[in-house]
């Protein structure tokens, strides 16, 4: 597995690699948390892991935050820098999408997400 100084360098190397008006009003930037982070409000009550989450506060602003944690969890082969830079674009472009979104009005990849919530 990967050292979440790698993780957090690779996310780096990921935000980079993107268009950066994608990032516009994304105040909070992108962050790195150690811990992992799960929803029990699945329908089998299983908790769910969460890679990734976008943020909105009216006080605070946007921001986008993984949790190394539940990569190292989900993903525990994730070992070299190839593998891990993948996974980790994947769910930043994800979450980058929800932002777009929120600016946008929308709220489609939230109730997409919803509903995924609903069926596991």
């Amino acid at each position: 597995m990967i050292s979440i100084e790698r993780f957090t360098q690779l996310l780096g190397e990921a935000a980079a690699s993107l268009p950066k008006e994608i990032f516009e009003g994304l105040n909070l930037g992108i962050g790195v948390s150690e811990g992992s982070k799960a929803r029990s409000d699945t329908a089998s009550g299983v908790p769910a892991l969460i890679l990734g989450e976008y943020t909105v506060s009216r006080q605070m602003g946007r921001g986008i935050l993984l949790y190394y944690g539940s990569f190292r969890r989900v993903y525990p082969e994730m070992g070299d820098d190839a593998a891990g830079l993948g996974l980790i674009l994947d769910v930043l472009k994800h979450e980058l999408r929800h932002h777009l979104e929120s600016l946008a009005g929308s709220r489609e990849l939230e109730f997409l997400d919803a509903k995924r919530l609903s069926e596991l």
